[in-house]
């Protein structure tokens, strides 16, 4: 309401530029410039009168003929002095006003059509929408409702501006809420676009591709890697991830190494360097630095394996997850193995979250999912083999539970 009534102070304040001249000019149309033709009227009447006067003396002229003339001059004189009368000035003046609020009327429409098609509106309606979020409870329909609009605002105003790398990184961030990593890495590839050297949009890519991988680090992975690790060595994303990799590769101590550059950059007692520690404490055990240290948190043991009839490749990835009983699908824990490894126990555990602050301690409750992907993708797929759990009380978890694969996705 305040931005509307500003504008409204500045489109009065410009009308008095336009009002001005036109009240500005009536005045001066009384001025003696007037009063001079008026005596220059009367000057040439009377050079008139006294020219008739000598040419009747004369006898150029009859005394008919020079009241006659004498008539003409006197019409004459009286025609021009008042076609100079303030009034007449005025109703000449006056003539032009309509001019006015036609001008007043093109000047507001002209603000207003410029500023929707090159000001700030849809901002300050994204605006306005992040501030009504701040107060509903997450998870709720209202909550999800609300980011709905929001995405959808932001969706819009990035077309219009499609250099804002802000958006792009809110609508990656909402579709990461949404569990959506595939639009998530497609939003960041927008925003990075847009500044190629930002670090953090280059590591945030990079971690991205790696979820929709199924935490492979195939070669896209590892280049949008080593590209975010050339613009910012110290980015803990980026040695996080590379950590994971030296880790895969049995690298272990330059797993240590990048992991403790990850945990510099962060608060020590956050999620994600709890998380990084526990990396370092298993690479330094199996380097035999450290005894093997116990699993801390939560964990969840399943008994897995697929329905009988099934038929399936052996290097068929499987994908088991712990997610929440509602709002975000990201998993709270996950795991991959392949086709043939089944029948199997499998342990998700803290470890696992593929987001450190999102694990199985944050939650009381979970499902299981557990899929056999028919693409090697860890997002689902028509033609996937799956299976959901029913509810699971974290608290009440004593003995492994059991999960049978037997459900194709239409």
């Amino acid at each position: 309401m305040a931005f509307y009534l500003l504008i409204g102070l500045l489109l009065a304040a410009a009308s008095l530029f336009f009002i001005y001249p036109f009240f500005t000019g009536q005045g001066s149309s009384q001025t003696p410039d007037s009063s001079d033709s008026q005596l220059a009227n009367v000057a040439i009447f009377r050079d008139q009168e006294a020219q008739l006067a000598r040419q009747l003396e004369a006898g150029e002229i009859s005394q008919s003929q020079h009241q006659q003339l004498y008539s003409d001059a006197q019409q004459l004189l009286l025609h021009n002095t008042a076609a100079q009368t303030p009034d007449s000035e005025h109703r000449q003046t006056s003539s032009g006003l309509w001019l006015l609020p036609v001008l007043l009327l093109l000047m507001i429409a002209g603000t207003v059509i410029s500023y929707h098609q090159l000001g700030a509106t849809a901002d300050e309606q994204i605006l306005d929408l992040m501030e009504q979020g701040s107060d509903l409870p997450g998870d709720s329909a209202a909550e999800k409702s609300w980011r709905q609009s929001l995405n959808a605002a932001i969706s819009q105003r990035v077309k219009q501006r499609p250099d804002n790398i802000y958006y792009w990184a809110m609508l990656a961030q909402g579709a990461l809420v949404e569990g959506d990593v595939l639009a998530a890495s497609q939003y960041f590839a927008a925003a990075i676009e847009v500044t190629p050297e930002d670090g953090f949009l280059l590591a945030q890519y990079a971690e991205s591709l790696y979820l929709v991988a199924g935490n492979r680090f195939t070669e896209p992975v590892i280049s949008a890697m080593d590209k975010a690790f050339a613009v910012d060595s110290n980015n803990p994303t980026i040695l996080g991830l590379k950590g994971i990799q030296s880790f895969e590769n049995a690298q272990l101590q330059l797993a240590i190494t990048y992991w403790q550059g990850a945990i510099q950059g962060l608060d020590i007692n956050s999620p994600t360097a709890k998380a990084l520690q526990l990396g370092i404490d298993r690479a330094n055990s199996l380097l035999g630095q450290v005894p093997i240290a116990a699993e801390p948190g939560r964990t969840i043991r399943v008994q897995l394996s697929l329905a009988p009839g099934i038929s399936f490749a052996p290097e068929q990835m499987v994908f088991v997850a712990a997610v929440r009983t509602s709002g975000s699908p990201m998993p709270l824990a996950a795991q991959k193995l392949t086709a043939a490894d089944l029948p199997a126990t499998v342990t998700l555990s803290d470890s696992q979250a593929l987001m450190a602050d999102q694990n199985l301690s944050s939650v009381d409750q979970v499902k299981l999912i557990a899929r056999l992907s028919t693409t090697g993708s860890a997002t689902p797929q028509s033609g996937d083999w799956e299976t959901v759990s029913e509810v699971i009380e974290l608290r009440d978890i004593n003995s492994p539970l059991s999960l049978e694969i037997n459900s194709q996705r239409p």
